[in-house]
């Protein structure tokens, strides 16, 4: 039952081996993709000035592809329209048979009419017509990659300030846009496929002053790190780019990828440690089995480690042929041979014995482990801990054994410092020898070659002073020449100058003579207008439209004019608004004065007079809301005293009078009796007075009162007319 246990385990660890060597496989297969790359870099421009960086760029980032372990990376400087056509022709092939694609652009790149393009350092670009036959479409460079299975990018470091765009022609009038420097904004036609511009669509990249531009350097540092997402990649060569920059450039990359980690370097694998109990178990049961292919299992499962040494010791005491008790080196540790064949005594060890073992097992205690072995020297244990005090033993004397050989290691590397370092002086003495004599002998030869020299300079001297000579006499010309010229053309200018003035000055007589005329045609016109106000009268919107010529009239010589019409509309204009409100109080019985368009105290009196009997009629007129006695004459007014029907205000009768059926008549006193006689003789004188009494009555009775009798006419106005009234007199 022991055994079937033992080997049960021993079958896990064989699993255990496979399952790692099936996993170490599965994870090559799982990155077994085939990954290939075009790196260009352009500099060396025939017709522009060349750009530092592109070259370099390419370079390393080529060399960044081959240490991430692409299978094919080809990288291609300075190439001209045909060589990169077929460069890319090329690599089209290639990428049909690749599972990761990526192509790496460094250069000049411009848009033309809406189209992107790369230009080869041969390129002639005239006039935007020259584009498609001279440069090469951003298109045909990104489709060369479609051939790839699981991912294609595309990286342009091609967003430059270009100066092609300034010598370019441009010679089609129906472009659609215009040239522009760097690159404009392109989506992939396929799936799986990003395309990284070094800044955004239509913005431009600096180049740099150090030995990378800022976008290859971020792709340099975050590309390639191993497991990272392409993405987060990106994402992260954006932010280094702008922090380089101070947020001046900033790349931006094109397309979409699927919901997976995607990246262009699989992600390192990391052995996970196994456990010290685990480790410890399967040691414990490989001892009970003792056998070499059970310690070769082992070793293979554990490489390293305490129990790992402990596994090649007993597995060099199973396969070595030494005597039993003689210590063998196995190249590791030193240990104990045991006897083999020899049974093992049947010995029961006790708890305390079994905790003292626990407890030094894996002690470093030398003397401790001894005194177990004194202890019980008859124990099973006393083995194991006996194996570990050797075991012990052999590491320290391999440590000393160390120490001394790396004590002579540096006791050598000194000597051998010391002698290298002598003959360094020796070496040094030697040469500074050399170059004494050499610098004596060039000394000797400056000496010969500055006498050449002086002997040159007096005869370049002798030269330079006659050219020098010459050249004063021709600068003499010269001045007087460039005198003459700028006093003619000082003289030129002066006459330039007062034609200008002249000019001007006319210029600006005929402006004032344009500008009375526009004067006098204006004020023409308002005048002509002016004039038909005037012929229209103050009646009705007369007053109102005079008021706004005053305010919109220009011309200086109406407004005298315009000023004194203005006052006599609104004299008019007032003297027929009390002319109707006198009509108007006299048809009700409130006026009975003179008509006359004066304001004066009777028809202020009338006013009162029909405010006061007004506001007695109106009994549900509360005190609060009636009026102070103070009436504006407005159309209001008049309106409201022409909606007055009969009389409004009061009969007032004179002394000696009485109102009798609203007129007012004499009052007759009665007389005293007479005498007969009388009567007879006054019969006749009385007869008289009474009738011509009656006559007044009746006179007075049919006469119109005054103000009925001024109320005959009155001229229509706008205000409107009320029917005219007969009174009675009072």
């Amino acid at each position: 039952m022991r055994g079937t246990t033992m080997f049960k385990r021993f079958g896990l660890i064989a699993a255990m081996i496979g399952g790692a060597i099936i996993m170490a496989l599965s994870s090559g297969a799982a990155w077994a993709d085939k990954r290939i790359a075009l790196v260009v870099g352009n500099s060396s421009y025939q017709t522009v000035p060349q750009l530092p960086n592109p070259a370099r760029d390419a370079k390393a980032v080529g060399q960044m592809f081959k240490d991430a372990g692409f299978d094919s990376v080809e990288v291609l400087l300075d190439l001209g329209n045909l060589d990169f056509k077929r460069a890319i022709r090329k690599f089209e092939t290639d990428a049909d048979q690749a599972d990761i694609a990526v192509i790496y652009y460094a250069g000049h790149g411009i848009e033309v009419n809406g189209n992107n393009f790369l230009i080869p350092v041969d390129a002639r670009l005239v006039s935007d017509r020259d584009a498609e036959d001279e440069a090469i479409r951003l298109e045909r460079m990104v489709l060369s990659a479609d051939g790839a299975k699981k991912l294609r990018v595309i990286i342009l470091d091609a967003c430059r300030d270009n100066p092609f765009t300034v010598k370019m022609r441009r010679e089609r009038r129906a472009a659609l846009r215009a040239i522009s420097s760097g690159l404009g904004k392109v989506e992939p036609t396929s799936t799986d496929t990003l395309i990284a511009y070094a800044a955004k669509a239509g913005s431009t990249a600096d180049d740099g002053e150090g030995k990378h531009s800022p976008f290859t350097t971020a792709l340099l540092k975050n590309l390639t790190v191993p497991g990272l997402d392409i993405r987060l990649a990106f994402g992260r060569v954006r932010d280094e780019v702008m922090k380089l920059t101070g947020a001046r450039q900033e790349p931006f990359v094109y397309g979409s990828l699927g919901g997976g980690n995607i990246s262009l370097v699989p992600p390192p694998v990391v052995e996970k440690e196994p456990e010290v109990a685990d480790v410890k178990g399967d040691f414990e049961l490989v001892a009970k089995i003792n056998s070499p292919r059970a310690w070769e299992v082992f070793i293979n499962t554990y490489k390293t480690g305490f129990y790992a040494d402990l596994a090649r010791a007993q597995l060099a005491s199973l396969t070595s042929k030494t005597a039993p008790g003689v210590v063998r080196d196995t190249g590791n540790v030193s240990v104990a041979s045991l006897p083999q064949d020899t049974p093992a005594p049947v010995y029961e060890s006790s708890s305390r014995e079994r905790l003292e073992f626990d407890r030094l097992k894996d002690s470093t205690d030398q003397a401790a482990l001894k005194r177990f072995i004194k202890r019980y020297p008859d124990s099973p244990l006393a083995l194991q801990v006996q194996h570990r005090l050797e075991v012990l033993r052999s590491a320290a004397a391999e440590r000393e054994e160390k120490q001394r050989a790396e004590r002579e290691a540096a006791r050598l590397a000194a000597e051998q410092a010391r002698i290298e370092a002598e003959r360094k002086k020796a070496e040094l003495a030697a040469a500074k020898k050399r170059e004494e004599e050499e610098r004596r002998a060039k000394a000797e030869e400056a000496a010969q070659q500055a006498r050449a020299a002086e002997a040159e300079r007096k005869a370049a001297e002798a030269k330079r002073k006659a050219e020098e000579a010459q050249r004063k006499a021709e600068e003499l010309a010269a001045a007087k020449k460039a005198a003459e010229a700028a006093r003619q053309k000082a003289e030129s200018e002066r006459a330039a100058r007062q034609a200008e003035l002249e000019r001007r000055k006319a210029e600006e007589e005929r402006r004032k003579a344009e500008l009375a005329k526009q004067k006098e045609e204006a004020c023409k016109a308002e005048e002509t207008r002016f004039k038909e106000l005037i012929a229209k009268g103050s009646e009705g919107k007369g007053l109102d439209n005079v008021k706004t010529f005053a305010k919109e009239a220009t011309c200086e010589r109406l407004q005298p004019q315009v000023a004194s019409t203005l006052k006599a509309f609104e004299d008019e204009t007032a003297k027929r608004l009390v002319t109707a409100a006198q009509v108007a109080l006299g048809r009700i019985g409130c006026f009975a004065g003179k008509v006359d368009g004066q304001l004066g105290p009777a028809t202020k009196a009338a006013l009162g007079r029909y405010q006061a009997a007004k506001n007695l009629s109106d009994k549900s007129r509360s005190d609060k809301g009636r009026s102070n006695g103070n009436i504006a004459l407005t159309d209001d007014v008049i309106k409201e005293l022409g909606e007055q029907n009969g009389r409004v205000c009061p009969l007032e009768c004179k002394a000696g009078e009485a109102v009798k059926d609203d007129t007012c008549v004499a009052v007759i006193k009665p007389q005293p009796p007479a005498t007969a006689q009388h009567k007879r003789d006054d019969k006749t004188t009385a007869s008289k007075p009474a009738r011509r009494s009656e006559r007044t009555q009746t006179s007075r009775r049919r006469e119109p009162a005054p103000r009925a009798r001024q109320e005959a006419s009155r001229p229509a106005s706008s205000y409107g007319a009320s029917p005219a009234m007969i009174g009675v007199g009072f």
